[in-house]
């Protein structure tokens, strides 16, 4: 690889991982609250001659993947435990506690909140509702329900009834309406999930949706302007919430095209006052007195895996998002199981991927390498031709060309085979970084997780520019180590110093940046940047016979 295509995959390389470290942090804005949107908002006004003042109590529902409790208060959720993941320590040592996906400052911003914009409606998010039952057990293979109800004194009875599956994480959600008083009701129904705040940086913090048969992803900060552009234009929703690098929380919508005269539900989004998310979708309400009115708000609150995400349905599974080289990225994340199925450990599965994409990309890097040794020989007589013509660029340029041209040499050849592996590259690195499976996988001595920065002993003091724990980050260093010694046998076959000399930045510029990366993606560099050094000694290797 000459310094030109280097240089390429180089700036390639670090424009996306500097955007990725830099410039993804959602959050830090502060917006209206997401009560301020028409569909959101709902006045006291007759609810609240009703007994809100009388004692709730909360509601366990247990299943094999999560422990779930809602309070009777307004239905809402309060918290939403997975038992397969548990929460990640700073202190690898420490107790082992489930992943809590419901963590929010106060009783007012938990999840599932429903509420009714009619002027004359009661207002529903304090409501007491009454659960049916104290505590729920769903097996494998089971389904079962919870209603909570609320009746206010002027006739009006709300039913919540939950449906849960002892086999996947999509919680159906029918809210009924029946109004048995004299009192119309206008305006919407809307449901609400709020996210917990968001950690300082952010970066995988982000508002999701499946919006016109097509994945929507924004920054938090960005996710009302965002849904405005769909304003008018909506033709099916099928889920919108908010997610991280490895988990999901949506609110999902029926499938309107089984359903007559049915218009796509009113989105809205608004970033909080304690810095998480809320998201709602709102229904039109047009409920005379003796009818029923029924809607459907379903969620889901799991984790990004492939296989939870099928079963569910509703497209969730497109909230695992490869990026534009998903066509590489899905089977290179498919092998990638596939050897861990083999190996049981993802550490050796990245090493063996890694070896598996040199190998396929091996006559491309060895023309690119080839090519960089015809150029490295011509150089001498370069030389001359920039000091013959000095600062004459157009004749100078000229006879270079020509100069390529005599010895059939393409100044393009180490940079072209280089330009086409950039997409294997961005498409792995996509997959080390979202992979669900590598969250705790431990590879060998001090990597205890594969998607946690690579840290050596956990020192009580921190340092700038690196997320706790802090320590010595082994594998970043050797590296930036490697990445110099790379440099140091690639010729700068352009003659260019300055070019020589901003290069020899870019080892320290990408070992700063990768310090807080996963372990998994600087372990993918580390054995590349090995294989590459290998590779390039195999070439650069005199042939026997050749002549001194």
């Amino acid at each position: 690889m000459d310094k030109s295509s280097f240089w390429a995959l180089s700036v390639v390389m670090l424009a996306l991982l500097g955007f990725t470290f830099f410039f993804t942090s959602p959050g830090e804005k502060r917006s209206e609250s997401a009560d301020a949107s028409p569909a959101a908002s709902a006045a006291p006004a007759a609810g609240e001659t009703a007994n809100y003042s009388q004692p709730t109590k909360s509601v366990t529902v247990t299943t094999p993947n999560y422990i779930a409790t809602f309070d009777e208060r307004g239905g809402r959720l309060a918290s939403f435990q997975l038992t397969a993941y548990s929460k990640r320590k700073l202190n690898p040592e420490g107790p082992d506690e489930n992943m809590e996906l419901v963590t929010m400052p106060s009783r007012e911003d938990w999840p599932m909140r429903l509420s009714l914009t009619d002027a004359s409606a009661p207002k529903l998010e304090n409501a007491p509702f009454i659960a049916d039952r104290e505590s729920l057990t769903v097996a494998a293979g089971q389904t079962a329900q919870l209603n909570m109800v609320f009746t206010d004194d002027q006739g009006l009875t709300v039913t919540r009834t939950l449906t849960f599956s002892g086999d996947n994480y999509l919680i159906g959600q029918t809210v009924t309406l029946d109004n048995q008083g004299a009192t119309p009701y206008d305006g919407y129904v809307t449901m609400r999930i709020n996210s917990a705040p968001f950690a300082a940086k952010g970066r995988y913090d982000e508002m999701g949706a499946y919006i016109n048969n097509k994945l929507v992803v924004s920054a938090a900060s960005d996710s009302a302007e965002k849904l405005g552009d769909f304003r008018g234009k909506l033709t099916s929703v099928d889920w919108i919430g908010y997610m991280d690098q490895y988990f999901l929380t949506a609110l999902v919508m029926p499938d309107i095209s089984e359903i007559p005269e049915a218009l796509p539900p009113s989105l809205s989004a608004a970033l909080q006052d304690h810095g998480g998310l809320a998201v709602g979708a709102s229904q039109p309400l047009n409920l005379v007195p003796g009818k029923k009115s029924v809607f459907e708000f379903d969620f889901y609150y799991g984790p990004k895996d492939i296989d939870a995400l099928n079963a569910a349905g509703h497209h969730l599974i497109k909230s695992i998002d490869l990026g534009w080289f998903s066509i590489l990225a899905k089977p290179l994340a498919g092998l990638l199981r596939w050897i861990y199925g083999w190996v049981g450990n993802y550490g050796l599965a990245i090493i063996i991927v890694t070896v598996l994409i040199k190998i396929v990309l091996w006559p491309l890097t060895a023309k690119s390498y080839r090519s960089m040794k015809e150029m490295q020989k011509l150089q001498p007589k370069v030389a001359k031709l920039r000091e013959k013509y000095g600062d004459d660029k157009e004749a100078m340029n000229k006879e270079i060309m020509q100069l390529y041209k005599t010895f059939k040499v393409n100044p393009l050849g180490g940079c072209l085979p280089m330009m086409l592996q950039i997409p294997f590259f961005i498409a792995f690195y996509r997959v080390l970084d979202s992979l669900l499976e590598l969250r705790g996988a431990p590879f060998i001595l001090w990597i205890k997780d594969l998607a946690a920065p690579d840290r050596l002993f956990s020192f009580d003091f921190t340092i700038p520019f690196f997320e706790p724990p802090t320590g010595i980050p082994v594998l970043t260093l050797l590296m930036g180590a490697s990445m110099v010694l790379q440099q140091k046998m690639t010729p700068n076959t352009m003659g260019d110093p300055m070019q020589a000399k901003v290069m020899m930045m870019m080892p320290v510029v990408f070992t700063f940046i990768l310090i807080n990366m996963p372990a998994g993606l600087v372990l993918y560099w580390l054995v590349n940047n090995i294989l590459s050094i290998g590779q390039q000694t195999l070439i650069n290797r005199p042939k026997k016979g050749a002549a001194a």
